[in-house]
This record gives structure tokens, C-alpha cells and sequence, in this order.
């Protein structure tokens, strides 16, 4: 049977049933510091975010968690209190998100990674994942940075970009213990499309193919291999037959995709009610 993992937003972390989860696909870092408003420059993003992180570790202590570094793109980062640089970028959804603007801004990144590192000492199932990354090198520096702040989890990479896919081999040599296919990005980028486009079709074959090669290699590299993203019915009948090692579901999607009582996710509108606030705040800015 599949075992699935939640990705978490900011809700207060729900009973699962263990018989169908294994622990946190991952920590969207980004909304946890868009609901507060605040960037990780902050004390209070700081320590709003090292609360949530722990609760989350503490509440799933005996499986794994793994954490997504931010992941905003310009306009949801320039309305943040605290921002270390604001930029105007026409482009942006194709800009300097991700690891990228971490790797461009190392400073303000070794702030949210030490926080990290220094939760990695306490909680042995604490992990770290490092989105919108496009070759060995970005995770090269990653790593050196994760190492001089004697980080002690593991780590993994999305697979959004194409390029990924393509080095598939090189990103193994690093050690990197996770694979997490961002089904969303990688349909957009392979598809030429954008979200709500007629051409956007996440089970389409060549994402199909791009799922299913990844999903042989990490069974021959001993790497774990898992989807996620917004995930419809017809692509969860599909990718529930591959050999991956876990799909990722968003909590406000869990109780429709896995018939689950809503009354168990109370939280299911809150990530409506981040993006709703960064929104109303860029509009404000304009």
C-alpha cells in the first residue's frame, strides 16, 4: 500500500493514521513567515519559525520530517517586514526564488539554515530539503554551508527544474538521501504552460516518464523517490501504481483525497487565508 507524507503550512500539526502516513513530506517555510508577515531577518520570524519546526518534531518523533527551505518568489518577499533586498522582477515565477535567492543572499540564508542545524542536534529526524535547485553545484554550496554549521540530518532536493532530471546521477554522488518531485513547477517547465492553462496537465506523458525513470533510479541508488504538489484524483489513481516511496499531500487536501473526517483537519483554510493576506499586501504596495 502507499504510504503518503503531509506537507504542512503552518497548521497545527493533526493526529494521522500511521497506518497510511510516514511522517512530514515537508515544511513549507515560506507560509509559516507569510502569515506572520515577517522575513527570517526578524527575532520574531526567527522564532516563530524554531517553535513550529520543533512542535512539528516533537509531534512526529519517531518518523522523519523534512523541512523545504523558503521558497518565495520577489513580490511575496518584498511585503515581508525585514526583507534583506527588494527586487522588481518582471519574470519572476521563472526569478530568483528558492535556493537561488539563498545562495545570492548567503548571509540571510545561514539564518534560517543554522536555525535548522541547531534543531538537527536536538531532533534526529529533523531533514532538510532544498527547492527550485537546478544542478550539483547550487547544492555543492549548500552543503558547505550546512556543514560549517554543523548540520546533522539529511538532506534531499526537488525536482522541479528539468535539469534535475537530467543530472540525476551527478545530485546522487552528493549523497543526497531525498528526491521530492514538485509536480506543479515541473509540469509548467517541461510543458511550457502555467498553472490553469489547458496545456497544464500533470499526467501528461513526458511527466509521466520524468516521474517514472526518477522513481527507478532512486530504487537503484537507495534514494527515496516522492511526489508532490496540488494533487488531482486522476493523477493520485495514476502515480499510486509507480514505485515511489511516498506521495506528498497538502493538509487542506487530505480528507478529500483519502476520504479522512474533515473534523480532523479543522485547519484546511488557513493556506487560502495566507496567500489572501500576501496578496491584499502586494496590492497594497503597487
Amino acid at each position: 500500500m502507499m504510504k503518503y507524507r503531509i506537507a504542512l503550512n503552518g497548521e497545527t500539526p493533526p493526529d494521522l493514521p500511521e497506518e497510511r502516513f510516514d511522517g512530514v513530506g515537508m515544511i513549507r517555510g515560506e507560509y509559516i513567515l507569510r502569515k506572520i508577515g515577517k522575513y527570517i531577518t526578524t527575532h520574531d520570524a526567527k522564532h516563530t519559525l524554531y517553535a513550529y519546526v520543533e512542535s512539528v518534531c516533537q509531534k512526529y518523533n519517531k518518523q522523519e520530517v523534512w523541512y523545504r527551505t523558503t521558497e518565495f518568489v520577489t513580490p511575496e518577499i518584498n511585503v515581508l517586514e525585514g526583507v534583506d533586498a527588494i527586487f522588481e522582477e518582471k519574470h519572476y515565477i521563472l526569478g530568483m526564488r528558492g535556493v537561488r535567492r539563498g545562495l545570492k543572499f548567503k548571509e540571510t540564508f545561514k539564518e534560517e539554515l543554522r536555525l535548522i542545524s541547531d534543531l538537527s542536534t536536538k531532533y534526529s529526524n529533523l531533514n532538510i530539503l532544498i527547492p527550485y535547485i537546478k544542478d550539483p553545484d547550487e547544492l555543492k554550496e549548500v552543503i558547505s554551508l550546512l556543514n560549517d554549521l554543523n548540520y546533522k540530518g539529511k538532506y534531499g532536493i526537488m525536482l522541479e527544474i528539468p535539469s534535475v532530471y537530467l543530472l540525476l546521477k551527478e545530485f546522487s554522488e552528493l549523497n543526497v538521501s531525498n528526491i521530492t518531485i514538485g509536480i506543479n513547477d515541473l509540469t509548467m517547465l517541461t510543458l511550457g504552460t502555467f498553472r490553469g492553462s489547458e496545456y497544464h496537465d500533470p499526467t501528461h506523458p513526458a511527466i509521466l516518464k520524468i516521474i517514472r525513470d526518477t522513481a527507478c533510479f532512486g530504487k537503484e541508488s537507495g534514494i527515496e523517490v516522492n511526489v508532490a504538489g496540488y494533487i488531482s484524483d486522476k493523477l493520485m489513481r495514476i502515480i499510486e501504481n509507480e514505485e515511489l516511496d511516498h506521495i506528498i499531500l497538502h493538509y487542506k487536501d487530505i480528507p478529500d483525497l483519502l476520504a479522512l473526517p474533515e473534523t480532523d483537519f479543522p485547519e484546511t483554510e488557513l493556506l487560502k487565508q495566507i496567500k489572501n493576506k500576501t496578496k491584499q499586501a502586494i496590492e497594497e504596495r503597487q
